[in-house]
């Protein structure tokens, strides 16, 4: 049987090391259009033996979810995946959320952390579990999903007071799924029912490639379209719904808490929604003044957050709805450029993703201008591709979030990078840190590909098995399945780049390759210092993990590796030698600001 989504995974090169896990981190692109999938893949794959029936717990501060998920890999076609695996998510939730850390086994424990810690802070919004497989989906792999949700919702409510709310999700994630998922990539509606849709009042606009209803809908109508078709809804969106949080910052909370309990303000107070359609019939509106219109084919191009918030509410909560109602505008477009432009910026008119809100000053401007001169290099500064763009792969894409957590790291700020990139995107004052007059081209390449080259370090040690690998490379791979332990390697090394260059570096953004080589060269020429410095690793286990927010612990954590690095330098010049002659430092204009430390950063 062909499935579109599992032939253009096949076609994807990259994915192959990850054997099983690879389709596991495609289905992650197709859903949440990462665009750097070897740093997810370095950080959230459960790597080895005894992972508890885990093969991957990803965080994702960014859009509030946890997602744990198991893979399988049919080698021959068969009716229904292995049910017996998707049991095993039962045993993989039960050890992650309530297991006691020191049974786990050690590629476990620091997921668990992290998750437990993600739970504690009620800042996220939806906790999912996943069992992706190449293979037709079945009853009997989701009533194993149905129980591990059920496990999962379970103890978050019993264990974990401030996400007692938390969505909790199950998803089969096999061809079916994929091949939605897929499809919602090549084409901007995915969902072509037709509907007929209750309005109060409204009115026709026509421009020159496009016509429009505006008008009023009820809430309760929203409610059973989601209840229908779900995230499907989104497929022209950006980004999908990101749950409900209990916080006074979640604008989730905020618009069910304006839903449940002032209804009758709902319109003034939300912004509304943007539905794109292929076809508008309001005939019967406009010439007997009907209280109905018909739509065919929908999708909600602004309005994902509302419609998600408004479909998940249930019992007493949804009854509601009856009595509110939304400003909503149906737009019908057959023009691909025109319409690519209404989704372009009808989501860039809203907060989609941090970055998105530094795309058009002048650092980035003069940033995109000098990647130009970088060969085999693709950076957008704070713009993005669509999900399209990320399953195909932009080999030579420097993803914006990667940047940002290379630059925050090589300032000595593993914290920052990995736990909270999104400040260095919104504060202004974070982000002036990083991207000012100080940061060019050449230097985000020395950065990024210092990431890059751990991120291969790790995975080289990932493809020895087990039972080969040498006391150094266990060492190493104990080291690696820290959370956190990439970003806190690379502080450690700039930190110590003096010692490895043996010269003066007065300002680390001055720093950088003496070519204008390529990102993939570059990450070439790190490899003998990361490989040199790697067996000191274990001196930075205590930065890792929770002591990640603990920067009294990361600062002593990273002068000790520096001074391990500083005592044998002398004994790997030679290599360090021939690193430092392709490095140089370039004078870089002064910022008039205070450089003192912050807390927050911490």
């Amino acid at each position: 049987m062909y499935s579109p989504a599992l032939e253009s995974f096949s076609a994807r090169s990259d994915l192959i090391k990850y054997g099983p896990n690879g389709l596991l981190l495609f289905a992650l692109q197709l859903d949440l259009g990462i665009e750097d999938v070897e740093s997810v893949a370095a950080t959230s794959l459960t790597d080895g033996p005894n992972d508890k029936k885990c093969d991957l717990v990803h965080v994702d501060r960014d859009q509030g979810k946890v997602i744990i998920a198991q893979s399988y890999m049919s080698r021959t076609a068969k009716a229904e995946a292995n049910a017996g695996k998707a049991s095993d998510l039962n045993t993989a939730t039960s050890w992650l959320l309530s297991g006691e850390l020191n049974e786990m086994p050690i590629n476990l424990r620091s997921a668990a952390v992290e998750v437990r810690q993600a739970l504690e802070s009620g800042q996220f919004g939806s906790f999912e579990i996943w069992y992706v497989h190449n293979c037709p989906e079945s009853q009997n792999v989701g009533r194993e999903i149905t129980q591990a949700t059920n496990t999962a919702a379970h103890i978050i409510r019993n264990a974990y007071e401030s996400s007692s709310s938390i969505t909790v999700l199950g998803r089969e994630v096999g061809r079916e799924t994929l091949d939605n998922w897929y499809a919602r990539t090549e084409v901007a509606i995915s969902v072509t029912d037709k509907f007929v849709v209750p309005v109060n009042g409204g009115f026709t606009q026509v421009g020159e490639k496009w016509s429009a209803f505006c008008t009023s809908i009820r809430g309760s109508w929203l409610r059973d379209v989601w209840m229908k078709h779900e995230r499907d809804l989104f497929s022209p969106n950006v980004r999908d719904f990101l749950g409900i949080v209990k916080s006074a910052k979640n604008i989730n909370n905020g618009i069910r808490d304006t839903a449940t309990g002032e209804a009758d303000q709902f319109w003034i107070y939300n912004n509304g929604l943007t539905i794109i359609v292929n076809e508008i019939d309001s005939r019967d509106f406009e010439s007997s003044e009907s209280d109905k219109i018909i739509v065919y084919g929908l999708g909600v191009v602004n309005g994902a957050q509302t419609t998600g918030t408004l479909g998940v509410l249930s019992g007493p909560e949804a009854a509601s709805l009856d009595s509110l109602w939304i400003m909503a505008r149906f737009v019908k477009c057959s023009d691909p450029e025109v319409l690519q432009n209404i989704v372009k910026f009808n989501n860039t008119q809203n907060k989609v993703e941090a970055a998105d809100f530094r795309s058009n000053d002048a650092v980035q401007n003069r940033l995109r201008r000098e990647f130009e001169l970088i060969p085999d290099a693709d950076y957008r500064g704070g713009r993005r591709g669509g999900v399209r763009e990320a399953i195909e792969r932009k080999k030579n894409l420097l993803a914006n979030n990667s940047v940002a957590q290379a630059l925050a790291a090589f300032q000595g700020k593993p914290n920052l990078a990995y736990n909270d990139t999104r400040l260095i995107w919104v504060q202004d004052r974070i982000y002036a840190d990083y991207f000012s007059d100080r940061t060019t081209a050449r230097h985000i390449v020395f950065c990024f590909s210092l990431i890059r080259s751990i991120e291969e370090a790790k995975q080289e040690i990932v493809d020895v098995a087990d039972g080969d690998r040498t006391q150094l490379q266990k060492n190493a791979m104990s080291y690696f399945r820290k959370r956190g332990s990439i970003p806190v390697l690379a502080s450690a090394i700039a930190q110590s780049i003096e010692s490895i260059v043996d010269r003066a570096i007065p300002n680390r953004f001055g720093i950088r390759f003496a070519d204008n080589c390529s990102p993939r060269e570059a990450s070439i020429r790190w490899k003998p210092v990361v490989t040199t410095c790697l067996p000191f690793s274990a001196t930075l286990e205590g930065a890792c993990d929770r002591d990640l927010y603990n920067g009294e612990k990361v600062r002593a954590c990273l002068a000790t590796f520096g001074q391990l690095i500083a005592a044998t330098a002398s004994a790997n010049r030679q290599i360090y030698q021939t690193f430092a002659e392709m490095v140089e430092y370039a004078p870089i204009p002064s910022v008039d600001r205070d450089e003192s430390p912050r807390l927050d950063q911490e």
